[in-house]
């Protein structure tokens, strides 16, 4: 008797956060092709318990319908890297002292001072793109790394014209906390400022 051997990456049960944490290299793409079709989940907090088949049938959608959105997605993580040829040279991003200080104090609490602070954007969030950053054990092969300051940065490639000139900064008053983006890419910014077209 043969058993079936399954070669695909992504199933109707995979928890929709884990999609782009397993292939975020592919990140921009795969929350683009989950945004078109209409699965909006992508960074929202039901995201990270919900499978795949419970946002789409739960959204109103058909098990055809789902078939057609899992073989899309693994068409993503299946294609070969386009090398698009990239002028490391003229990109910029920086943080501003304070979010360095923030960024320092994360890595820190979280026991984490050798990682890496990886920035890239996703489809979502009420503009169209939102903003993604997270500390990695190591980025990604095809990342820009940089260093400021004591903080190692890793960009996503997919990312680099979205993020060309921006400043990150953080802010902590009694109105708000967090860490703001200053994207001179952003033809306009939704008023949490953790989205933009």
């Amino acid at each position: 008797m043969k058993t079936k051997q399954s070669t695909i990456g992504i199933s109707k049960d995979t928890v929709i956060s884990e999609i782009l944490e397993k292939y975020p290299e592919r990140a921009m793409m795969l929350s683009e092709k989950m945004m078109e079709f209409g699965i909006h989940c992508v960074g929202c907090g039901a995201s990270t318990f919900e499978t795949l088949e419970q946002g789409v049938l739960g959204h109103g959608y058909s098990e055809e319908e789902l078939e057609i959105l899992v073989k899309n997605l693994n068409k993503i993580i299946s294609e070969k890297t386009l090398t698009k040829e990239t002028t490391f040279k003229t990109f910029s991003l920086q943080l501003t002292d304070k979010a360095l200080r923030k960024v320092s104090d994360i890595m820190k609490q979280e026991k984490k001072e050798k990682s890496t602070l990886r920035v890239s954007i996703l489809a979502g969030g009420c503009s169209g793109h939102t903003y993604d950053m997270e500390i990695v054990d190591k980025p990604i092969a095809t990342d820009l790394n940089f260093k400021q300051g004591s903080v190692n940065i890793a960009v996503d490639k997919s990312s680099l014209d979205y993020l060309n000139g921006i400043i990150v900064d953080f802010v902590d008053t009694l109105n708000e906390s967090g860490f703001k983006f200053n994207n001179p890419n952003a033809h306009k910014s939704c008023g949490c400022g953790k989205s933009f077209r």
